[in-house]
């Protein structure tokens, strides 16, 4: 049994062993038969090239008839298939093999070989119908066109004689032109891959974009030729104005000029003899300083046969700026040159004696009083505007980056996007002083979102200090990336102020803003605003943005017509502007008086609209209106015309941290109703904050100016969006007024405080007689004693540390007979912490009872108590 098992053991192993080499071999077998398989191939193709190579060669060669009687059959053959397109079959047969060969199983391989035949056959076609020998066949004759073909080596051969005899006989020979070049072009088409209509395209677009760059070339030199032109415009005007200031001044001088060395019996001589007998350095210009009274007696003389004194007036300490002035100093003059021909028609020599008896010794000293008088009355009757020239102009735009620079910045932008997988088309490129806006269309499909998440990678590609992409521009069907330029041109509050469209603006609340990003001047109006906040952080642009406004309002408006109210708790940034014709009250700094003159802009408000609607007028401009049709009837008792007012505001935060109440209610009340009343609010902070702009001021100042902030916390405070973080600083603001759906970017106007004075000094002297409003001031003090007494130990004359509305609060309650905190403030138009320390002074008093939670307090006093506790303790 064991050596039976044995042997079968033995037996399997064998079989096993022997199965197992036979799979082995059949393994080896299948594979080498799969790797000689491409072998085979390969070599069978590259003997198919090489004979089908060879054979193209001696066909070749046939034609030329120089491989004996044999070539010369196979060329007669040839000939006679294929005609003229004998020399290149040859060529074409090779090429069509190894193409076939190297793009076996390929479709469009496929489609190309077919496409080849198919034009080599239109070729044929072609050469028959210039050979012109089927106008002769009337029937179709295989045998004559081959023999036809192959003597005269001519025509297309039988293959394409044959197709152009039918196309001839079936459609004609236009129809045939027609279709061979029809075929042609498809061909051709399939055969390079190329559409016709996008190379049409292509070059179309190559066309235009060269046009429309040569149009703006041509733009830029029109631009720069018109510059030239204006410079040289503002050039020649400048050169007139110093001529005539040069001018006037030298008329001054010899209005001031006086004459040293005379003594009081010497004789006056003419003019020509003056000339000839003293040198020029006698005569030197002597002010009112440099002599005192004992030598104006000694000098005092009267002229003889002259009814009037000869007196001396110090033009220096009287400054000329209106026209009514020059005309009285030129009356003044022509006055002395009467007396000097009066003393030239005179040759008596003065007695001394006489003369110090005749001239009283106040004779000088009245005609200078009477003189200012006579100036002052003068100047309250008009006012002048002052000059341009006390403004500096603007440097001229050599430093803005060039149009080869910003071609470079739109290439390098462009292809930025396009590493990002975002295709976009350049359309537009806007520079400004500052930042320039390249607009571009993305292609069908790319989101917008995809664009404005680049920012970060944009800005580092481009190694800009920061970017803005506005996605999308309103009213544009693009996306606007603004970078800033490499170097800044500053903008000049003189080159907006002479600009067309400050010139031309109607409104005389008309603010000159600054320049957008295209460079175009943007000038708005205050009264559409109606009411405007101003935030941005320290050293941003903010006061210099609120000087440009006051300078404005200063070169477009009369005092008669604005009139200013100027809060300045910082104390050093409008009191400059204290003392001219336009200002209502002297600048307040005291936050305390501050909230008093907001209080009096509330009052003001309310008795203007008592007077529209006695009138029966809708707005400031009807009640004007109606004075003046009234006036000019001849009515009694007509009001003046009524002044805009514009309430400026330079520290809101200051106000906020003294009285945050009465402040904030002041001001939404102006905001929600002063318009019509020809009131206006400007307000400025530097620090946006949610405690200092409140949700209520904020609702109720629909215009904004956004500058430089820190965070993007602080620019959705100031305008409810992101933004206002990019900016750069330095007049670099996002301009917001009521009307605009998103913010526009504006460089705003520089005006230095050399400037500013200048023009305030002008004003100043001007000898308008600026007296501010007496019942303004003490309305205003009225109101902050009112407020100081309220917010401290307010009195109620009666000698207690009582709120002034204790009594009447009281009676009130007690006849209501019922007490909140809600109540006082509704009844007595105070703020939540005053009327709370009203119902704890009548608590303390006993009027009303403890707090009770959500209750109303409970009243515990009768009228007649109450009266008997005020009089008590008066």
């Amino acid at each position: 049994m064991a050596s039976g098992q044995g042997n079968r053991k033995g037996t399997a192993k064998k079989s096993y062993s022997r199965n197992t080499s036979s799979g082995k071999r059949k393994t080896t077998n299948s594979k080498s038969s799969r790797q000689s398989e491409p072998m085979d191939s390969a070599i069978k193709n590259e003997v198919i090239l090489i004979g089908v190579f060879a054979l193209a060669v001696f066909l070749f060669l046939c034609n030329f008839g120089i491989v004996g009687v044999f070539g010369d059959s196979i060329s007669s053959m040839l000939f006679g298939l294929f005609g003229l397109t004998a020399y290149i079959a040859p060529v074409v047969l090779f090429l069509t093999v190894a193409f076939g060969i190297s793009n076996r199983g390929n479709r469009i391989a496929t489609r190309k070989l077919v496409a080849a035949v198919l034009l080599f056959l239109l070729v044929g076609m072609s050469c028959d119908l210039f050979a012109g020998a089927w106008t002769q066949d009337s029937l179709y004759n295989v045998k004559e066109i081959y023999e036809r073909c192959s003597e005269s080596k001519n025509g297309g051969g039988v293959i394409a004689g044959t197709l152009t005899f039918l196309s001839y006989h079936f459609l004609s020979m236009v129809g045939t032109v027609l279709m061979i070049i029809v075929l042609a072009v498809i061909c051709l088409v399939i055969l390079t891959e190329k559409s016709l209509v996008g190379s049409v395209r292509s070059s179309g677009q190559r066309v235009y974009e060269r046009t429309k760059e040569d149009a703006y070339v041509r733009k830029e030199r029109v631009q720069e030729k018109r510059a030239k032109q204006e410079q040289l415009r503002r050039t020649k005007e400048e050169e007139r104005r110093l001529r005539a200031q040069e001018s006037e001044d030298e008329k001054i001088l010899r209005m001031d000029k006086k004459v040293t060395g005379v003594m009081l019996d010497t004789a006056l001589m003419s003019k020509e003899e003056e000339k000839e007998s003293a040198p020029s350095d006698d005569i030197h210009e002597i002010t009112w300083t440099d002599f005192d009274t004992n030598d104006i007696k000694e000098v005092d003389v009267t002229v003889k046969n002259s009814g009037e004194n000869v007196h001396a007036i110090d033009f220096d300490k009287i400054h000329i700026t209106s026209a009514q002035q020059m005309d009285m100093f030129e009356e003044e003059e022509d006055e002395e040159e009467i007396h000097q021909e009066q003393v030239r028609a005179s040759s008596d020599v003065i007695d001394p004696l006489r003369a110090a008896d005749s001239v009283k010794k106040n004779d000088i000293s009245q005609n200078m009083e009477n003189m200012i008088k006579a100036q002052e009355k003068g100047g309250t009757k008009k006012y002048v505007f002052p000059p341009l020239r006390l403004l500096q102009k603007g440097a001229a735009k050599g430093t803005a980056d060039s149009a080869a620079q910003l071609k470079e910045t739109a290439m390098h932008l462009q292809q930025t996007l396009a590493t990002f997988g975002v295709k976009v088309t350049i359309t537009d490129i806007s520079q400004g002083p500052a930042v320039t806006r390249y607009e571009m269309q993305p292609e069908q499909g790319v989101k917008v979102s995809r664009i404005v998440g680049l920012s970060d990678d944009i800005k580092l590609n481009l190694a800009a200090t920061d970017i803005r992409i506005e996605a999308p521009i309103p009213g544009k069907a693009a996306v606007g990336i603004e970078v800033p330029n490499k170097e800044n041109s500053a903008v000049s509050l003189r080159d907006l102020l002479e600009s067309k469209e400050f010139k031309e603006f109607p409104s005389k609340l008309a603010f000159a803003v600054g320049k957008d990003i295209g460079g175009k001047t943007v000038v708005a109006d205050i009264a559409r605003m109606p009411h405007m906040l101003i935030a941005g952080a320290t050293g941003s642009g903010k006061s210099v943005c609120i000087n440009t406004l006051i300078m404005s309002i200063l070169y477009k408006a009369h005092p008669d017509e604005v009139k200013l109210i100027m809060v300045d708790p910082k104390v050093v940034e409008l009191s400059v502007y204290n003392g001219i014709p336009h200002l209502l009250i002297p600048v307040v700094t005291d936050p305390k008086k501050a909230a008093a003159a907001l209080h009096w802009g509330v009052a003001e408000m309310t008795e203007r609209y008592k007077q529209f609607a006695d009138y029966n007028v809708r707005d400031l401009k009807g009640f004007n209106k109606a004075a003046e049709e009234r006036r000019a009837k001849g009515e009694a008792d007509v009001p003046a015309p009524m002044p805009q007012i514009v309430i400026i505001v330079d520290e809101l935060a200051d106000l906020m941290m003294v009285a945050p109440g009465e402040v904030e209610e002041s001001i939404c009340r102006l905001a929600q109703l002063a318009r019509a009343a020809g009131i206006h609010l400007i307000i400025a902070t530097q620090r946006p904050s949610v405690d200092v702009i409140t949700g209520l001021i904020k609702a109720n100042m629909p215009s904004r100016v956004a500058f430089a902030v820190s965070s993007g916390v602080d620019s959705r405070t100031i305008l409810d969006m992101n933004g206002a973080e990019k900016l750069l600083g330095k007049g670099d603001m996002l301009f917001y007024p009521q009307g605009y759906p998103k913010p526009a970017r504006i460089q705003g106007a520089f005006v230095s405080d050399k400037e500013v004075s200048d023009v305030v000094d002008y004003l100043k002297n001007q000898a308008i007689g600026n007296i501010y409003s007496e019942d303004v001031e003490e309305k205003i003090q009225n109101m902050g004693t009112a407020s100081q007494g309220s917010a401290g130990a307010g009195e109620d004359g009666t000698g207690s540390s009582r709120d002034q509305y204790f009594v009447e609060a009281g009676k009130f309650i007690i006849d209501k007979d019922k007490a909140s905190i809600g109540m006082l403030q509704r009844v007595f138009k105070v703020g939540f912490n005053r009327a709370a320390r009203i119902m704890d002074q009548l608590c303390d008093a006993g009027v009303v009872g403890e707090e009770e939670g959500t209750k109303p307090r409970k009243v515990l006093m009768s009228m007649e108590e109450f009266e008997q506790l005020i009089e008590e303790e008066i």
